[in-house]
């Protein structure tokens, strides 16, 4: 007999997804987007829902309609998704773990406790994120119904404020086109390697409810509405609170510096203090969501010869290490990383809609090898090294310049790999 679906599972569900994409830098982005948006902050506000909440919640209703991250890409190669989930993780653990930490005790912690010792507060953040990832089958149950309610909020009280009594009049916007920038400043945060990352332990948490096969779908489309709900509010109150100063500020300021001063402009100290408490239950709950994915992925990828009880102590101590030393240069170093992944998740992504639609695998694999190629090409620019000959070959892929030049190369891969591959099966038959 199935299991009632209950609203309560997929509120807190659903709060448990909100709480895993958003971390701090997600509050930081949109109000610049806004400042540059002006008077045009609904055209940016679309763009910016459609690329920065519409793409990641789709991507893990896609995933979860396919059933894994793994049956999609296996059409590319049996091995693909250990090497490319497992360079995703091991960048969770080198840069986005750790600058969890570093962002929530340096804007949050020390925001409210100036004096508040560093490297005493990364311990006690990462004790805290093992205390929540320890029990995998209620780490994210455990979220959802008692952090990121309270974060939710103080974020909704905030912009609801600043919807309500605008802080100013929006000016005209310093872009050509507010929706294309706000699109691209959204799908700039990485949100859909967030859906790669924790699908796995997304639907984990959806099973431990005790929801199975069609039940699941439905459950995870709710719980997708509900984070895309709190999202969209948001990041369009915050979008917006950042259209009513750019009369005032350019695009010199700082996004942190805009962040705290629409805030004070609307609440005051008070909200400040409301903000920094937001952060740090931002960036914690982020943590827990991705310390518990990289246990989850490890202990399956060893066949459980390196247990989640032991992963979950592992990855917090090396988090810690990693956070204690700085930042600046492990994350100069491997955040080009992310820019080459990005784009061929949103590959694997789109490959996973038209899946049943798709007459071989040579589709598949043809699309993600020609993204990939073009993705490490692209990778020296990434460190901001440029080279001649290299540069002026991508400056002729269509879409290139505005962060798109993947497109061209999966289309062609696609096209190419359902003409070839059946004939290349047919000889090594």
């Amino acid at each position: 007999m199935k299991k009632q679906i209950k609203a309560a599972d997929i509120l807190f569900i659903g709060l448990a997804f909100f709480a895993t994409y958003f971390g701090a830098g997600n509050l930081i982005f949109p109000p610049m987007l806004g400042l540059k948006s002006g008077s045009s902050w609904t055209a940016g506000m679309i763009g910016m829902l459609a690329s920065g909440v519409g793409l990641p919640i789709l991507s893990i209703l896609i995933l979860g309609k396919c059933g894994s991250v793994q049956k999609i890409s296996e059409h590319v190669h049996k091995k693909f998704y250990t090497v490319f989930i497992g360079m995703i993780m091991i960048l969770c653990c080198c840069v986005s773990i750790p600058r969890t930490a570093a962002v929530g005790i340096e804007m949050g912690l020390q925001g409210v406790w100036g004096g508040a010792p560093y490297l005493v507060s990364v311990i006690i953040y990462f004790l805290i994120a093992f205390f929540f990832a320890k029990d995998r089958g209620s780490a994210l149950d455990k979220v959802g119904k008692i952090l990121t309610p309270v974060m939710t909020v103080i974020l909704l009280i905030l912009v609801i404020k600043g919807a309500v009594s605008p802080i100013g009049t929006p000016a005209e916007p310093t872009v050509d086109n507010a929706f294309l920038n706000s699109f691209l400043g959204g799908y700039s945060t990485g949100d859909v390697l967030v859906s790669f990352l924790m699908a796995t332990v997304f639907f984990s948490t959806i099973r431990n409810k005790g929801y199975e096969g069609e039940q699941l779908k439905k459950v995870n489309l709710g719980a997708g509405l509900v984070a895309a709900a709190c999202l969209a509010i948001i990041y369009g109150g915050l979008l917006f609170m950042g259209a009513c100063v750019s009369g005032e500020f350019s695009s010199d300021i700082g996004n942190a510096e805009l962040l705290l001063t629409v805030i004070r402009r609307s609440g005051g100290q008070i909200a400040i203090y409301g903000l920094c408490l937001s952060v740090i239950l931002a960036c914690l709950t982020t943590a827990i969501g991705q310390i518990t994915a990289v246990a989850d992925f490890f202990e399956a990828e060893t066949h459980g010869k390196l247990p989640y009880k032991i992963l979950v102590i592992i990855v917090p101590v090396v988090t810690t290490v990693v956070a204690s030393f700085g930042l600046d240069t492990i994350v100069s170093l491997t955040s080009p990383w992310f820019s080459f992944t990005y784009p061929i998740a949103l590959v694997l992504m789109l490959l996973g809609i038209f899946e049943k639609f798709i007459p071989n695998d040579g589709g598949f694999k043809g699309a993600t090898y020609f993204t990939v190629v073009y993705a490490f090409l692209d990778l020296p620019a990434e460190y901001g090294v440029h080279i001649g000959v290299l540069d002026k070959l991508l400056g002729l892929i269509p879409l290139y310049n505005y962060g798109f030049g993947w497109v061209v190369p999966a289309v062609a891969g696609f096209i190419i790999g359902l003409v070839v591959y059946p004939q290349l099966s047919k000889k090594a038959q």
